[in-house]
């Protein structure tokens, strides 16, 4: 039962790393211009769901004794999607040439990262790559069930904010401008909030084109600049000052870390060796530089939550936790409790972030809306006024 569980403990950390060294050899992995050119040509990465089909098919394949290479032309030729089909392809090449299903992996890095690579090599070293394929399946569909629930989760007040944006705009270039016409023909005086309501109608006739064209180069400027590993390391490090925001994504860091080591050392790896392994996952320069100052103390003879203790990353129950389990011998174990108690409180942040943002999005389209209506009805009653005097 360690054996069949401890790969897919491994899957639960999202690593991002392209160069990647697997028990001591390292494997550089670059994207060629060709392979670039392809996949332009050849459609959308997998997904989730579509990894797990396949991880599955391929560990049914291996179980019945048949050859790698023979299962992945089978899957090759069954497979609906180019793209998906080239890869395989290609997959089945690499250990034509001797390649093991790690390194085959490791080539494809665009669509395989060092997670899929390291458990295909603890499965082949352990020889139990068919378990290890199976369990790599079931953690896609468990990340793939995970995303659809937080979509679902957020799918409800996104359409309440796009229908508070459409009504706003409808109400700023039809409505308003309606009254505006009115009020110049009354000529009367007019309150400041319907002056100001006024001024953001004319705007967004005169300028939503522009506003909408900037907003969609703002969006694909920013998912550009996010690619650059500079701006992620430099976003990640204020991002973790937030609040609440903040502490879940320390603990969703802190998670992966516990499990990704705990996994590895279930699998009988050596601890430095393990913790190799896992600081390649990271791209985040801060816990990199706590995994390497935990190898010092490990190769200097040291315990693993020494250097803990004084970590402004690791909580200090972790540290107690981590210490406990090294004086019992279960250190793997410790680890891979502290990774489920921090997965399920992120869990419930997330359910309670998603349940807050619900009313206060439909409090403020209340506010916005009812606010304009206001504005624009406050000088009705003048109107009124005028009228009756005449």
């Amino acid at each position: 039962m360690r054996s069949e569980s401890n790969i897919e403990l491994l899957l639960a950390q999202a690593p991002s790393a392209k160069e990647q060294s697997l028990s001591g050899r390292d494997t550089v992995v670059s994207t060629t211009f060709l392979q670039t050119v392809k996949n332009i040509f050849t459609g959308r990465r997998w997904n989730n769901r579509e990894k797990a089909e396949f991880f599955t098919q391929l560990s049914v394949m291996v179980q019945s004794r048949i050859s790698l290479v023979r299962a992945l032309e089978i899957l090759s030729q069954q497979s609906k999607r180019d793209r998906v089909r080239m890869v395989i392809a290609s997959l089945g090449e690499e250990i034509r040439k001797g390649n093991s299903l790690a390194g085959a992996l490791a080539s494809h890095a665009e669509e395989f990262d060092n997670l899929f690579v390291a458990t295909a090599e603890v499965g082949q070293e352990t020889g139990r790559l068919p378990e290890v394929l199976s369990n790599l399946a079931d953690h896609l569909e468990k990340m793939d069930a995970l995303k659809r629930r937080v979509l679902q989760a957020l799918a409800y007040p996104m359409v309440v904010l796009s229908v508070a944006a459409g009504a706003v705009t409808f109400l700023m270039v039809f409505i308003v401008p309606t009254f505006a016409e009115m009020f110049r023909n009354f000529q009367v005086a007019l309150p400041a909030s319907t002056q100001f309501v006024l001024g953001v109608s004319d705007a967004v006739s005169a300028y939503g084109y522009y506003a909408l064209v900037g907003i969609i180069a703002g969006i694909f400027m920013v998912r550009n600049i996010s690619r650059s590993r500079i701006v992620r390391l430099k976003v990640e490090r204020y991002a973790f000052r937030l609040p609440y925001i903040g502490a879940m994504l320390l603990k969703n860091l802190v998670a992966r870390f516990c499990r990704t080591l705990g996994t590895l050392l279930h699998a009988q790896v050596a601890l430095v060796e393990a913790l190799k392994v896992t600081q390649k996952i990271f791209v985040n320069n801060e816990i990199n530089e706590e995994i390497g100052t935990i190898m010092n103390f490990v190769r200097q003879g040291r315990a693993v939550a020494e250097p803990l203790f004084e970590s402004k990353l690791f909580p200090p129950m972790v540290a107690q936790m981590i210490a406990v389990g090294e004086e019992a011998s279960e250190l793997d174990l410790m680890l891979l409790k502290v990774a489920d108690y921090y997965e399920k409180e992120i869990d419930a942040k997330i359910e309670t972030l998603s349940s807050v943002i619900e009313p206060v999005i439909i409090v403020i389209l209340g506010v916005v809306v009812a606010g304009i209506l206001i504005a624009m009805y406050l000088p009705m009653f003048d109107l009124v006024n005028i009228t009756s005097g005449q």
